[in-house]
């Protein structure tokens, strides 16, 4: 019998090897792994006024698979991010005083993409603000309602989720990848001393 590591194993008896990294990969992730993605998701997306309560993903590789998120997002803070606080001044100073939110939630419990929720309670329920302050009310609702329909605020902010979903998808898919290669196989072999005994394989 010899007492290989994990590497002299692989090269040795590429078999065994295949079975012990088989047996690791069982119980390797038994814990929260995509932590690590959820917050570089968190983080991302701050910038944007997005609010990230929660992720659900599949990693099954099948067509099902999929990763997505339940939040809510800053309307006044994700205009800026986008630029469209100089596009749609008005609609922009409407939101920042109404402190709209948009609602994202999982679309269904088998996953897929998330749902984008704007109720748009903007339009009408703020008064003049900013260089607009001197605009007759009923003109102001006008004007909010017109650049609230050219925005179309709750398409583009589902086209952005859907976008970072995607990114998610692949951040995630790297993570777990990774985590379950057999260089991490061998890595975590190497750090807790765990060796193979082993039948002498002759020369």
């Amino acid at each position: 019998m010899s007492t290989l590591t994990a590497k002299e194993l692989q090269t040795h008896d590429p078999k065994r090897f295949q079975q012990e990294y088989s047996k690791w990969c069982e119980y390797a992730l038994d814990y929260d792994w995509w932590d690590w993605a959820e917050e570089q998701l968190k983080e991302r997306l701050a910038p944007a006024g997005v609010l990230i309560d929660r992720i659900y993903f599949s990693l099954s590789y099948s067509q099902g698979d999929y990763a997505s998120f339940e939040g809510s997002i800053r309307v006044d803070e994700w205009m800026v991010h986008k630029g469209y606080d100089e596009t749609y001044p008005a609609l922009y100073l409407a939101a920042l005083d109404y402190c709209e939110f948009a609602r994202v939630s999982e679309r269904s419990s088998r996953g897929g993409w998330p749902r984008v929720a704007l109720d748009g309670y903007i339009v009408g329920n703020t008064p003049p603000a900013g260089v607009f302050k001197d605009l007759d009310p009923e003109a102001w609702d006008e004007l909010i309602e017109e650049q609230f329909s050219a925005a179309g605020m709750e398409d583009e902010m589902q086209s952005f989720v859907e976008d970072e979903c995607r990114q998610l998808y692949r951040d995630l898919r790297a993570e777990y990848e990774h985590l379950t290669s057999k260089e991490s196989f061998i890595e975590s072999c190497e750090c807790n001393d765990i060796t193979f005994e082993t039948e002498e394989i002759e020369a």
